[in-house]
């Protein structure tokens, strides 16, 4: 793996709490970082304590002078960041010449972020890495981890969530359906995981279960994106009278895990890693 120990880190900070973590990883491991943190998808506090700046999306000439400034050789993006609009992201020069050359609404969401990625690559002179490059404990590992293990009929529900999703992900739609009793309630496009969640609590059948399955898509890059759960997502499932989730394991994230499985145990949900080629 490649050694990113001693040079400084750039974090482009979207929403919810994989980026804190990702800053207090660096700290113990001392490594220094600069944090970008993303106007309207960042929390407003997230800057407290370490250097940083806010910046809308679409300064893109700013975030490439302060790379050059900082010393800044690699980026991790982490944290949720909802799909813009042109008019929302407001382009200076240099980000409306990448998105000329990528074109914003020809691509997915996969797709846009890899060309993302590779424009600050290109233009930036940055490398993007992945989370794992940096602290794989996030990372979902295989097997049932909560005291409560899924039933055959969450089994057949999770087999049945894995294939549906799969379908989804070849599609560049979403990475996340919910399943119960074999039937569908919802899918995952742009209103993420928790609106899906209350969307298909309204149709919950009678007789209990339900499952979440998220999964990343087929041709998903590692370093952009990742699905991921954490305590508001266990919390969600047990207010919609869901039953646990499964998610796939080394592709995906599990935030302030030892916090969600203790509140998996007490609400009585499971939560599963998966691989994708295991008989479910």
């Amino acid at each position: 793996m490649h050694d990113t120990s001693k040079s400084k880190l750039g974090i482009l900070a979207g929403g919810g709490r994989a980026p804190l973590q990702v800053i207090q990883a660096c700290q113990a491991m001392g490594r220094p970082f600069f944090v970008f943190c993303l106007e309207g998808h960042a929390s407003p506090d997230l800057g407290e304590g370490w250097p940083h700046v806010f910046l809308p999306l679409g300064a893109l000439q700013t975030f490439k002078e302060i790379c050059l400034r900082e010393s800044i050789a690699e980026i991790v993006m982490i944290g949720h960041v909802r799909r813009p609009s042109l008019s929302e992201i407001k382009p200076d020069w240099l980000a409306l010449k990448m998105l000329t050359k990528i074109g914003l609404h020809a691509l997915g969401d996969d797709g846009l972020l890899r060309s993302l990625g590779k424009a600050l690559e290109d233009e930036c002179g940055v490398r993007v890495i992945g989370i794992a490059d940096i602290m794989t404990d996030l990372l979902t590992p295989v097997g049932v981890l909560t005291v409560r293990r899924p039933e055959a009929q969450a089994q057949a529900d999770m087999a049945r969530g894995v294939s549906v999703a799969h379908a989804l992900g070849l599609l560049d739609v979403g990475q996340a359906v919910i399943v119960q009793q074999g039937l569908v309630l919802g899918v995952e496009a742009i209103e993420g995981t928790a609106a899906l969640i209350a969307r298909a609590g309204a149709f919950k059948r009678d007789g209990g279960g339900g499952v979440l399955v998220k999964l990343a898509k087929p041709q998903q890059d590692h370093r952009y994106d990742l699905p991921s759960i954490g305590v508001d997502t266990i919390i969600q499932l047990r207010d919609a009278g869901f039953a646990g989730v499964a998610i796939e394991a080394g592709r995906s994230l599990l935030l302030d895990r030892e916090k969600m499985i203790e509140t998996a145990n007490d609400l009585g949900l499971f939560i599963t890693g998966f691989e994708q080629d295991e008989k479910l």
